[in-house]
C-alpha cells in the first residue's frame, strides 16, 4: 500500500514537469500554422490610449490567445486547484506573469491583488473560469475596472475548423492552419458607482455577440 502511494506522487510529481513541456510544445506548434485575423481593431487602439487594459473573454476560446500574447506583458489570474498549479507552469514557460487566486472564491482580495498587477501588465481574464458554469459572467472582472479605473475590453474568439472538447467549458482547439478571428468589442470605464450585478448580464451578451461574430466569417 505504501509503495502503491509512493508510485502514485511519483507519477504526479512527473506530470507537474512534463505535461506543461508538452502542451507548451502543442501551443506553440499549432499556433504558428494559424492565420489571425483582427475585427474592429480600432477599438483595441482606443484601449491602448489609456495604458494597460483588462481583457474579457470566455475560458472556453481562450487557446488561440496564448500564442498570440506569449511574452507580452499580461498577467493572468490562476486558482490554487492541482490543475491549475500545471496552467501556471504552462504560462510561465509561455512568458506569462501569473497572479495566483480566484475571483469568484477568492472575492475582493484577489481582485486587489489584480489591481496592483495591471499596474504593470495587462490583464486577461475569463469571467466564467476556471470552473464554470460556461457563459455565466462573475464580476470579478468589474470590480477589477472599477478599483484600477482602467479600461475593460471583451474580445470574441472563433476559429474556422477547431476541436470542441468535452470538458464543461467545451474547449476549443483550432485545427493547424485554421483561420482565427479575433473581434474586438466596445471600451467600458466603469463607474465606482456602478452596480455589478446590473450589469453582468450585459457583458455577457455582448460577449456572446463577439463570439457570433468572430465564429461567422
Amino acid at each position: 500500500m505504501k509503495l502503491k502511494r509512493t508510485l502514485k506522487r511519483l507519477i504526479e510529481n512527473l506530470s507537474l514537469f512534463v505535461l506543461p513541456l508538452l502542451i507548451v510544445f502543442i501551443v506553440r506548434s499549432i499556433g504558428l500554422t494559424l492565420r489571425y485575423s483582427f475585427i474592429n481593431i480600432s477599438s483595441y487602439r482606443k484601449a491602448r490610449t489609456a495604458g494597460n487594459c483588462i481583457f474579457v473573454f470566455w475560458h472556453q476560446k481562450f487557446f488561440p490567445l496564448l500564442y498570440l500574447h506569449s511574452n507580452k506583458k499580461v498577467n493572468i489570474m490562476v486558482s490554487h486547484h492541482r490543475d491549475g498549479e500545471i496552467i501556471s507552469r504552462v504560462l510561465k514557460l509561455l512568458g506569462f506573469t501569473i497572479t495566483r487566486g480566484s475571483t469568484t472564491s477568492g472575492g475582493i482580495k484577489a481582485c486587489l491583488m489584480m489591481t496592483r498587477a495591471i499596474k504593470k501588465y495587462d490583464l486577461a481574464i475569463t469571467p466564467d473560469g476556471p470552473k464554470g458554469p460556461r457563459y455565466h459572467f462573475s464580476g470579478g472582472a468589474i470590480t477589477i475596472a472599477k478599483l484600477s479605473g482602467r479600461p475593460l475590453l471583451p474580445v470574441g474568439i472563433g476559429a474556422g475548423f477547431a476541436k470542441y472538447f468535452s470538458s464543461w467549458d467545451r474547449f476549443m482547439l483550432p485545427l493547424p492552419t485554421s483561420r482565427v478571428n479575433i473581434v474586438f468589442g466596445k471600451v467600458h470605464f466603469i463607474k465606482q458607482k456602478t452596480e455589478e450585478n446590473s450589469i453582468k448580464d450585459y457583458f455577457a451578451n455582448e460577449l456572446n455577440e463577439l463570439n457570433r461574430v468572430a465564429e461567422s466569417f
